[in-house]
């Protein structure tokens, strides 16, 4: 039966599901139902379908922020990751210019220098300098001509620096700063030039990554090279140390730098992240100023320094000791502040063999030193650097943390452990080893031997530790008072921030406000009245701010005592009251040296006439109160200790020796020398008289050190400390010594010389037996023979 497509009319079958004329589908009959479509049929070992498909993977977060990082920009991070390495090259290639006095005969070349010069410089960012070497000799045992029995001798020995010239390290950081600085500038520009305009989530980070792996992979570049091999010598850098310290500083640098602005969103619901960043800061800006603040004092001491290029041993260089001296401010900085707070700084020599002479030796200068080579006035100056220093940062935290006395405290903390750090980090350390092994025998004993010694200088860590927590303590709890007191707003002494409030002046009795009312309207028609009452507020005049010079006198007097009375204290504790106080204690910047009493190279070369007749104690007292009229020597009276009496010579000078001693008469063999002893007959004092001399005082004693070393009455000869110092106000040198004499006894000698105006040289000498004398003992009598020297006018 044929039926018609509703769309055009044209007919077609009823099973015709689309029409045959135009093409469309034909709408099925009313009650008609679609037929099913047959089931397919279904193998009976295929699983059901899943009921959803997985998503599309996606990558974790740290590999997302990988990703991220090394699809960056790696150009403006190469741009910032040069800065630093180009501040290592240049101060490399300017420590390797001079030729170091090798003008004839170069033996390290300027490759070579360069190389030394980056190993040097790369121990301010955590690197080290370590030498080592062997040699190889024969050693014939034969007696025939042709050495058939022979032997092969084996040198070698290592040493190692350990030094950080923090000048450099702060170059090197400020360096670095001006590289991420430049690139964070960078990004910024790039993110406002695309959608969104801020940039956002870890870009920071991210950059900061990549210039630190830059930065460790150039420094790792620069130590592999800074290694090279001198004359059979092989000096190390530690490669891996120097890129680890790189690593650390960088990644703090660039973090804080190019992640700040995405830290400051991530801690702003973070109270107690916000107070440590806050102190932190406080912290470095007071670190900051006391460092420049240190620096500048060190350097102008440094200038006052009479013949700094022959302390310094550096005559014979291109360089200026003051140019030196500027790759060691922040480290003589330190220095400077630990002897403000009253820590001393130390050295130690050690040694364990015949190749260092066996023992330990050391010294100390501190602020009684300090007084002794210049005067009272300097220890006040260094009292006064500690105490600016420690108010810098009590200060600084008060202003910036007004209010927040925990955060004070905090940065104060913070500051306080950066100075132990940069003391820990300031020091000058030498280590050596040596060792020779063979058949033939060698210079190290026998067939073999070894030895190691060591050399240490720096401040004291115990001692900044001591005196900074009093220092640092007193200062962080005044200032907030202290800032109050002159008027500072907005700085309260503890607790909340003070808001200050004009005080009302108090209501008049009997006097009632009165009542005003002000026409409000909710239709033009209907006026309603709201009454309202308007108070003249009446204001009492603020009090008139006191004075605050006294407090401000009392504030740092109170400081001053807290911080200085404690160190001096201690000092006094630690010298046992004063009673013991010697000359190799508390004279640590006069070195000391001086000859035997015995046969010893004479200091003098001429004078003094022999007087076998003591003179009188009356008489020697009576001319040692006077004092005389001719020289600077002559200091006014003497104040002579119990048990001792002064001695008057012929030769214009006096001094007191222990009571009972005597003039003994002047040997022909050494005219110019004379002796005062006593009943034991070996402790003696020994005064040297050279008129004219055409040396200086420590010239004459190195050039008889040269003979006192291979004079057979001195067998173990040990210098102690040979120095430059001031006697007197003039300029001499101290010699201290021990050795062996001929009746196998230790004889420990000091002597100080000096040039008089007059331009006669003397030189007083005392030796005794350890066994006899302590140490302490010995150096005492010598002290007091010196604070009562004088010279005679005729």
């Amino acid at each position: 039966m044929a039926s018609y497509c509703p769309h055009c009319g044209a007919p077609a079958p009823d099973e015709a599901r689309f029409c045959m004329k135009c093409g469309r589908e034909r709408a099925p009959e009313p009650g008609a139902e679609p037929e099913a479509p047959a089931a397919l049929p279904v193998a009976p070992s295929m699983p059901p379908p899943p009921a959803h498909l997985p998503g599309p993977v996606t990558p974790s977060p740290v590999g997302a922020f990988l990703g991220r990082t090394f699809r960056g920009d790696w150009a403006g991070a190469v741009q910032a990751a040069l800065w630093p390495l180009v501040l290592l090259l240049v101060g490399a290639v300017a420590l390797a210019s001079p030729s170091y006095g090798q003008d004839d005969e170069v033996v390290v070349g300027f490759v070579d220098r360069l190389r030394v010069s980056l190993a040097l410089l790369l121990q301010s960012v955590g690197g080290g300098f370590a030498l080592s070497g062997h040699e190889q000799r024969p050693v014939f045992d034969g007696t025939d001509g042709l050495g058939s029995d022979s032997s092969e001798q084996v040198l070698q020995g290592t040493a190692s620096l350990h030094f950080v010239p923090l000048t450099v390290t702060a170059l090197w950081i400020v360096a670095l700063l001006i590289g991420v600085r430049v690139l964070r500038n960078r990004i910024r520009v790039r993110a406002a030039a695309a959608p969104g305009g801020v940039p956002g989530g870890t870009v920071g980070f991210e950059a900061a990554v990549r210039v630190t792996l830059l930065v460790t992979a150039g420094v790792l570049a620069l130590a592999l090279f800074a290694q090279p091999e001198i004359e059979g010598i092989e000096i190390s850098s530690s490669p891996v140390l120097a890129a680890l310290g790189a690593l650390l500083l960088g990644l703090a640098v660039s973090c804080g730098v190019l992640h700040r602005d995405d830290l400051v969103h991530r801690m702003a619901a973070r109270p107690g992240a916000q107070a440590v960043v806050r102190a932190a800061g406080t912290a470095l800006r007071a670190l900051v100023v006391v460092l420049v603040l240190c620096s500048l004092v060190a350097f102008i001491s440094l200038t006052q320094v009479d013949d700094l290029a022959e302390l310094t041993d550096l005559d014979n260089t291109d360089f200026s000791p003051l140019l030196v001296a500027l790759l060691l401010l922040p480290n003589l900085a330190v220095t400077a502040l630990g002897i403000g707070w009253g820590a001393s700084a130390e050295a130690s020599v050690s040694g364990g063999s015949s190749m260092y002479g066996g023992g330990q030796e050391g010294g100390s200068f501190g602020l009684s030193e300090l007084g002794d080579v210049t005067n009272d006035w300097a220890i006040v100056g260094a009292l006064a650097l500690g105490l600016v220093c420690a108010l810098t940062i009590g200060v600084l935290a008060a202003r910036r943390l007004a209010g927040r006395r925990g955060e004070q405290f905090l940065a104060a903390g913070v500051f306080f452990g950066l100075v132990l750090l940069l003391a820990a980090c300031s020091g000058f350390g030498v280590e050596a080893s040596g060792a020779g092994s063979g058949g033939g025998g060698s210079e190290f004993g026998g067939g073999s031997g070894s030895g190691s010694g060591s050399v240490e200088t720096g401040i004291g860590v115990p001692e900044v530790l001591l005196f900074g927590l009093l220092w640092i303590g007193a200062a962080t709890f005044l200032a907030p008072y202290l800032l109050r007191m002159v008027g500072e707003r907005g700085v309260a002494a503890g607790g909340a921030a003070a808001v200050p409030v004009a005080p009302m002046a108090p209501p008049v009795p009997g006097a009632l406000p009165t009542p005003s009312y002000t026409p409000t309207s909710s239709n033009a028609s209907a006026p309603s009245y709201v009454p309202t009452i308007e108070v003249t507020p009446s204001y009492a005049p603020a009090p008139k701010p006191r004075s605050s010079a006294g407090i401000w006198v009392a504030t740092i007097a109170g400081a001053f005592v807290i911080g200085g009375g404690a160190a001096a204290g201690i000092l006094f504790w630690q010298n046992g009251g004063g009673d013991d106080k010697t000359d190799g204690a508390a004279k640590g910047a006069s070195a000391s040296a001086s000859q035997s009493g015995s046969q010893a190279p004479s200091p003098v070369a001429s004078g003094g006439t022999e007087n076998p007749e003591p003179s009188s104690s009356g008489d020697a007292a009576s001319a040692g109160a006077s004092g005389g009229s001719g020289d600077s020597g002559n200091l006014g009276a003497v104040n002579v200790p119990e048990g001792s009496e002064i001695m008057t010579d012929p030769e214009g000078f006096s001094f007191a020796a222990p009571e009972g001693w005597r003039r003994q008469p002047v040997d022909p063999q050494r005219p110019g020398q004379i002796t005062y002893s006593g009943s034991t007959g070996r402790e003696e004092f020994l005064v040297g008289v050279v008129t004219d001399a055409p040396y200086t005082s420590y010239d004459n004693f190195t050039n008889i050190e040269e003979h006192t070393k291979s004079a057979p009455d001195k067998s173990d000869y040990q210098r102690v400390r040979l120095e430059r110092n001031t006697f007197q106000g003039r300029s001499g040198a101290i010699w201290e010594y021990t050795y062996t004499d001929k009746a196998d006894r230790t004889i420990h000698a000091l002597d100080q010389s000096y040039i008089a105006e007059n331009g006669t040289e003397y030189a007083i000498q005392f030796s005794w037996r350890e066994d006899f004398l302590s140490s302490g003992e010995g150096a005492k009598t010598h002290r007091t023979a010196l604070d009562t020297w004088r010279l005679i006018s005729d």
